[in-house]
């Protein structure tokens, strides 16, 4: 499995997990924000090698 493909399951399963926490809302917010920024990351890795 390459790396790119490996990260893609990864943030997928953090995907399907990512539920609002109603003790810290701002938590939800953050793990989402976080989850965007790798798949940009991701996304841009992608781009570079074709």
């Amino acid at each position: 499995m390459t790396a790119p493909a490996r990260t893609a399951r990864q943030l997928a399963r953090e995907l399907s997990r990512l539920t609002p926490d109603w003790r810290e809302p701002e938590r939800y917010f953050q793990n989402r924000s976080e989850i965007e920024a790798r798949l940009r990351r991701l996304a841009n890795e992608l781009e570079r090698t074709r």
